[in-house]
């Protein structure tokens, strides 16, 4: 639920899923603060959707392939599994196709990454099939990886309802998947131009939120006075902006003030108070009081997260 480009991570998401994929009946599996997800998107109606809420317990089976496993009793057909903590830039229709025109039992979208003991890894034949996978391998056998993008015919729950929990004491995906594989069915990778962001740093933030900030331009909904924006920048809701430079590509987010400072390439949370400060590739979280900051001469890469204080 935290903002870039002016939205939280999670509409982007399925925002993208109704726009790109023209899908309007969505599931999400939802668990540790659930009411802030329920109440913001409600039914969906709101967004042109329909939503179906499934709780996975705290108390109860850990993963990806425990989430997946609430959800048999209303799956009847293929379907598509977005990880909620991922953004694209790339097609992802042209995923669904590949894997209806192969009669696949699963497709998945891979890349190339750099750092592929983070992810589950593959490894590919010369026809662009599965022959391995493996949940975040300490010496990968690639480095392609998967993202956060899969589709699955419902015979994927025969392999999650036969799963045992991994070293991590989770239920992985990816440990039916190679089931799957083992069995000789049809799983594909698909490989596809444009970005995708995977969130779990600062830095990912700050990255999708130029990704982003790229496509939605300027977005200004409060009054500036005195303040030179450098576009594109996003600035929300009841925010007060006096004498200041802001972006390019800063997200300021509802209810905050930003006064006689110098805002780049950061995102704002909501409520922040922020004065007599130069931010750059910074993320503020929310309700912060900031005075006479400068990071400007931070080092490239620098990232940092400041939280209340």
């Amino acid at each position: 639920m935290l903002p870039v480009g002016g939205k939280p991570i999670l509409r982007h998401g399925i925002e993208y899923i109704r726009d790109v994929l023209k899908i309007t009946d969505i599931i999400i599996v939802v668990g540790y603060q659930k009411e802030v997800i329920m109440d913001y998107f409600g039914d969906g109606k709101t967004f042109q959707i329909n939503i179906t809420y499934v709780v996975q317990h705290l108390n109860g089976k850990r993963g990806l392939g425990a989430a997946l496993q609430l959800v048999e009793p209303i799956i009847s057909s293929d379907f598509c599994l977005y990880l909620a903590d991922n953004l694209f830039g790339a097609n992802l229709k042209q995923v669904v196709d590949l894997h209806m025109g192969n009669n696949a039992v699963i497709t998945l979208h891979i890349e190339e990454h750099q750092n592929p003991s983070r992810f589950g890894v593959v490894v590919t034949d010369n026809e662009g099939r599965i022959i391995r996978v493996v949940e975040k391998p300490k010496d990968p056998p690639s480095n392609q990886v998967i993202t956060g993008f899969y589709v699955f015919s419902p015979m994927i729950f025969h392999y999650l309802n036969k799963l045992s929990p991994s070293a991590r004491v989770e239920y992985e995906l990816t440990d039916a998947i190679q089931q799957v594989i083992e069995a000789g069915l049809e799983v594909r990778a698909s490989v596809i131009s444009g970005w995708r962001q995977d969130i779990g740093y600062a830095s990912d933030i700050l990255e999708s939120n130029e990704h982003l900030m790229e496509d939605i331009g300027t977005v200004i909904k409060s009054e500036t006075n005195n303040c030179e924006i450098i576009e594109p920048v996003y600035i929300g809701e009841d925010c007060t902006l006096e004498n200041s430079t802001i972006g390019p590509c800063a997200t300021i987010s509802k209810g905050s003030v930003v006064k006689n400072s110098q805002i780049r390439h950061t995102v704002i949370l909501e409520k922040s108070t922020i004065n007599n400060c130069i931010l750059e590739k910074r993320v503020i979280g929310s309700k912060c009081k900031l005075e006479g900051l400068d990071n400007y001469n931070a080092k490239e890469g620098d990232y940092s997260t400041i939280t209340k204080f």
